[in-house]
């Protein structure tokens, strides 16, 4: 099964119910690209 998660509450959610599945399953997380970034310093030893 997959899931499209776009909040920490749906992850949460996501993650339960396939765990509970005992099955394999796909979590696609829409994440901030601009959220926590580092600055422009520390991207060049990435």
């Amino acid at each position: 099964k997959g899931y499209l998660v776009e909040t920490p509450d749906e992850l949460k959610s996501a993650l339960s119910e396939s765990f509970r599945a005992r099955k394999p399953a796909v979590i696609n997380v829409i994440i901030d690209p601009y959220a926590g970034a580092e600055s422009g310093r520390m991207q060049h030893k990435n």
